[in-house]
């Protein structure tokens, strides 16, 4: 037998009473939006369980250099993540840039290091399908992964890169010549152009205007290690330089070996990779079929071989 105090209370329950009602459980809500400024420590630490050989320093530095580029109100800067109550659970990285060409200024958005949480991995076409909802804008991926070449197809994209070639440029042509970058040389190029090519030497680019006296244009390369074969010795790699960028008016056959040369007296490689559709006859080198391609869907598609502001160039190797 057990005693009660004056303070407690014994609840009256009739065995007729019905139960109570049990809670309904809330479903959990899921959004996508755009990239702020306050979620980018959130969306770096996603990109950094993602791309586990990339430093948090590789991010920042990308996104300082993406950020302080001009863009039109309402276009996202950053990209777009997916949220699950309220966590970020994916990114995908959308870089914007206003291009200038004979047609106008247009849109163009490099889709760039997508990662979603594996347990939300479904959630991952939210992603996708938000990102690529306006057909104004040019979106290219310079960077897709292997198991993602046919989706892009059946997406609409459209491959502008389809090969590889190394070249030795000091075997091309020579004709004119080929000076490194400086004040005097980025007056024989267009406004816009000498902005572009001196925003690329301060991201680590090195960077020639070429003169025959009546013409001029300019070529921007980065320094990366080269695979020399692929397969079991894939890893086996050499110094080396990739074209990111030549001016769009630019013969690059006829100016090649002014360009080797120069790149030989700046002690920089004698060879350099760029991105083909096919095997160009015209330079002298070889050509490797299907390695990093390349797709782009929209109005307005780059050349081969135009890298400028991609992830490529702003994040580096």
């Amino acid at each position: 037998m057990f005693a009660l105090s004056e303070s407690e209370e014994v609840p009256l329950v009739s065995a007729s009473d019905p139960a109570p009602a049990t809670p309904k459980r809330e479903r959990p809500k899921t959004r996508c939006r755009t990239i702020e400024e306050d979620d980018l420590d959130a969306v770096i630490a996603l990109l950094r369980t993602g791309f586990a050989d990339r430093s948090e320093g590789y991010w920042r530095r990308g996104l300082a250099r993406h950020r302080a580029q001009p863009l039109p109100d309402g276009v996202p800067r950053y990209g777009y993540l997916v949220e699950r109550d309220g966590e970020a659970v994916g990114v995908l990285l959308a870089l914007y840039r206003v291009v200038e060409d004979e047609a106008g200024p247009s849109l163009r958005c490099n889709l760039s290091s997508w990662y979603v949480k594996p347990e939300f991995r479904s959630l991952g076409t939210l992603l996708d399908g938000f990102a690529m909802r306006d057909r104004t804008v040019t979106y290219v991926n310079v960077s897709p992964a292997p198991q993602t070449w046919a989706m892009h197809k059946a997406r609409g994209f459209r491959t502008i890169c389809a090969g590889q070639m190394l070249t030795l440029p000091i075997l091309g042509r020579h004709r004119g010549r080929a000076r490194p970058v400086s004040p005097e040389t980025l007056a024989l190029l267009p406004e816009a152009e000498a902005r572009l090519v001196a925003d690329h030497v301060s991201y680590g680019c090195l960077g020639l205007v070429w003169s025959d006296g009546a013409k001029a244009g300019a070529l921007l390369f980065q320094r990366r290690a080269i695979k020399v074969l692929p397969g079991r010795l894939g890893w086996l790699r050499f110094p080396g330089l990739q074209l990111v960028y030549h001016s769009p008016g630019l013969d690059l056959a006829s100016c090649l070996g002014a360009v080797g040369r120069a790149l030989l007296l700046r002690r920089a490689m004698p060879w350099f990779v760029l991105d083909a559709v096919e095997r160009r006859a015209d330079l002298p080198g070889r050509y490797f079929p299907g390695r990093a391609p390349k797709f782009a869907r929209g109005p307005n598609p780059p050349m081969a071989g135009d890298l400028s502001y991609t992830e490529i160039v702003l994040f580096g190797a």
